[in-house]
């Protein structure tokens, strides 16, 4: 019995020292990663960038600008600015805060623990983007005490002054990295490691902020053009993000429709707009009674097919800052609003023949007083983002009154108590149940921040 004891004890001593250095081994799960690679943790980024461009905030943006109307399910109530609280919850979490903002730090953080100064000027260029996007969606939001985990779960809010600050210096930062652009390694989904282009793109990103400011900002225009000198000049180079087919890898536009086919319809005043628009087409198609922005297998509509090619910033973009900063500035702005058209006809893959007659007649503003060009130029930025841009022709609309657009006669409720075209959107539920005191002092500092206050930038 004493001997059996003895064997005992050896045994359990023997396994308590062959097993003190694989411990944590033993309670680790194989199935999980412990550590992800720059080059696998970037892709994930420029998709969900890309994809939230057709996502809720860019779908109802288009709801708001006139664009889009419901024609079943939820879409009609946002038709008529009936837009709560629940609406982004989704958008603001997993497609924001715990996701791609989330994935851009880890990355950057990544990097300069590696000194990969490509893989962090690339993490700050999308970072700064959706920061720049989330402030100008809902005005103050968290900023500086964001993304730091269980450091802090209730990060304060930023006003978006210091947000759209925090945005300018951030892509100075990445313009810094790029310039460098070591380490790369694979992922890059859109340039394949080419910096240069990624310093382009941050520099055109530069100027869309820039000129967001215009209205609180005297420089804002010579800033933006400043900034334009240094971007892309062509849609080759512009940073576009190619979906696939299926519908695990398709665009969200197309997703939507296949999801939810005609619950969301073309407003019948746009498509009066754009009668006698050569890129009517390719924007939409009609039964002869209502316009649809989505059919099944039509591949003309290009914003809409599964596999659509998706810019995170475009040319189109580019040139249409370009006009608007020339004619704040005193200068004509001819060639560039005809060469903001042009990109966007060809964009969609139409033929000079098809859009030459177009450009002639719709790109000259020399004889026009600036106001008059500046309200020209975005009438056509308005047309030229179409599916794509939703969020920018909101911008546009907000800080310049341009196009004219009437209310819904039904839009007076209880978020939008004034009735006219939404200003903002409304802060998420989930702040109201995780960061309610910070949430509400936001609230407070904006007026309530009901859907008809305006964020700071566009007062």
């Amino acid at each position: 019995m004493k001997y059996l004891s003895y064997i005992l004890i050896i045994t359990v001593l023997l396994f308590s020292a062959c097993s003190e250095e694989t411990f944590e081994e033993l309670n680790t799960d194989p199935t999980q990663l412990s550590d992800v690679e720059m080059r696998l943790i970037l892709p994930e980024i420029l998709t969900q960038a890309a994809y939230n461009k057709g996502a809720t905030p860019g779908r109802m943006a288009g709801i708001v600008m006139q664009q889009f109307e419901g024609f079943d399910a939820q879409q009609v109530a946002y038709t008529s600015y009936v837009i709560g609280s629940d609406a982004f919850n989704n958008y603001w979490n997993t497609g924001m805060y715990a996701g791609l903002l989330r994935s851009c730090q880890v990355l950057n953080d990544k990097a300069a623990e590696e000194g990969s100064t490509f893989y962090s000027g690339v993490a700050k260029t999308i970072m700064a983007s959706e920061y720049g996007l989330l402030t100008s969606f809902f005005g103050n939001i968290p900023f500086s005490e964001a993304l730091k985990g269980t450091e802090n779960l209730k990060p304060s809010y930023d006003t978006q002054e210091s947000v759209y600050n925090g945005v300018l210096a951030m892509l100075d930062q990445a313009i810094s990295d790029l310039g460098s652009g070591t380490g790369y390694a694979g992922g890059d989904l859109i340039f394949d490691g080419d910096a240069a282009k990624w310093i382009a793109t941050a520099r055109a990103l530069k100027a869309r902020y820039q000129m967001h400011l215009q209205k609180r900002n005297g420089s804002a225009a010579s800033d933006a053009l400043s900034s334009i000198s240094g971007a892309f000049t062509s849609l080759a180079d512009q940073p576009t993000f190619n979906f696939g087919s299926a519908q695990i890898d398709n665009w969200s536009l197309g997703k939507f429709g296949l999801e939810r086919p005609n619950t969301l319809v073309i407003a019948n005043t746009f498509a009066e707009r754009m009668d006698g628009d050569p890129r009517q087409g390719k924007y939409m198609v009609t039964d002869g009674t209502t316009w649809f922005y989505w059919e099944n297998g039509n591949a003309e509509l290009v914003w809409s097919v599964n596999n659509a090619a998706i810019p995170l910033i475009s040319y189109v973009e580019v040139k249409f800052l370009e006009a608007e900063a020339l004619a704040r500035t005193g200068s004509d702005p001819s060639a560039a609003l005809a060469e903001a058209i042009t990109a966007s006809m060809q964009q969609v893959g139409l033929a000079e023949a098809d859009y030459a007659d177009y450009v002639a007649a719709n790109s000259d503003v020399s004889g026009l007083g600036m106001e008059e060009q500046v309200q020209k130029i975005i009438e056509e930025a308005y047309k030229g983002y179409y599916g794509y841009n939703f969020s920018e022709s909101w911008s546009n609309f907000r800080r310049t009154g341009y196009p004219a657009l009437t209310p819904d006669p039904n839009g007076s409720n209880g978020f939008n108590p004034s009735g006219g075209i939404p200003k903002r959107f409304p802060y998420v539920v989930g702040e109201a149940q995780t960061n309610a005191d910070n949430l509400e002092a936001a609230r407070a500092a904006q007026g309530g921040a009901l859907l008809d206050v305006p964020v700071w930038a566009f007062e």
